[in-house]
């Protein structure tokens, strides 16, 4: 029988990890400053416990997806299809499913992990490995408390909607969709920071540099930028690829988007980094 996992992350502690020393991180929330282990930081108790929907959010979300384009209906549906699974399962499935689900999708973006971090970005000549990257990134963008306080603000003017619960399943669905994006139209830029300040990190660290950080519309155009070590981060858009040397003034730029698109947690290497 497997355990429970309880304090349920929906930031990649394993991502955060060069953001450790001696395996503790520095965060800032609300103003407080303060030296802790990943397991205390970006998580909440069953943050990704499905819950079984009625027949109205059923039906809400399959007239959702009968919306989207043809090609994206098949996965979508597919995503669909796991997510009741879990949520009409009693136990593990039901409280872990989902948490498991991205924990495979983590799994599977490590040995790119590594990669990027040895400058490497012969992975997006191979479809399966660009796939898992495009995946991954739109799942690190969506399954976060800040995005899902967000669907949960959204205006559901239909009767017997539940925004809580539908906002589970929209982070799936969105994440494909933003990973379909990822793999068929972007490219992907290598920010290497060599000045004397650190690439900070937070609880939104996939953020749209050309969207409002209140997250309150849609936006109109989309550029990603995901920190993935105090010295490295990626810049995902329709025109920029290849690696680049940036300046002091823009790791300033870039950790003042992570400041204003965090929920309530900061995270760095050292506690005047914020």
């Amino acid at each position: 029988m497997n355990n429970l996992k309880k304090q349920q992350h929906y930031v990649w502690k394993y991502y955060l990890k060069p953001w450790t020393i001696n395996d503790k991180i520095w965060c800032q929330r609300n103003g407080s400053t303060f030296n802790t282990s990943l397991k205390n930081i970006a998580q909440k108790r069953y943050f990704y416990e499905s819950e079984q929907l009625n027949s109205d959010e059923l039906a809400f979300l399959k007239y959702f997806l009968s919306g989207m384009h043809p090609t994206a209906q098949k996965s979508l549906n597919e995503l669909l299809k796991l997510y009741n699974f879990t949520a009409d399962s009693n136990g593990y499935i039901k409280k872990c499913g989902i948490e498991d689900f991205h924990s495979i999708i983590e799994k599977n973006f490590i040995s790119i992990l590594g990669k990027l971090y040895l400058e490497d970005l012969s992975f997006f000549e191979n479809e399966k490995e660009k796939n898992d990257f495009a995946y991954f990134i739109g799942s690190q963008y969506t399954r976060t408390n800040k995005m899902r306080d967000n669907m949960i603000k959204a205006n559901l003017k239909t009767p017997n909607l539940n925004p809580e619960k539908l906002s589970k399943v929209f982070n799936l669905i969105l994440a494909d969709t933003i990973g379909n994006w990822i793999f068929s139209k972007t490219k992907t830029r290598l920010l290497i920071n060599n000045s004397d300040i650190d690439f900070i990190t937070g609880d939104q660290p996939v953020l749209n540099t050309m969207g409002n950080h209140s997250y309150t519309k849609a936006p109109e155009k989309m550029e990603l930028y995901y920190p993935i070590s105090p010295k490295y981060a990626i810049y995902i858009s329709e025109k920029l690829d290849g690696k680049i040397y940036i300046s002091k003034d823009d790791v300033i730029k870039y950790n003042e988007f992570i400041k204003n698109h965090s929920k309530e947690q900061l995270y760095s290497r050292k506690e005047n980094d914020f």
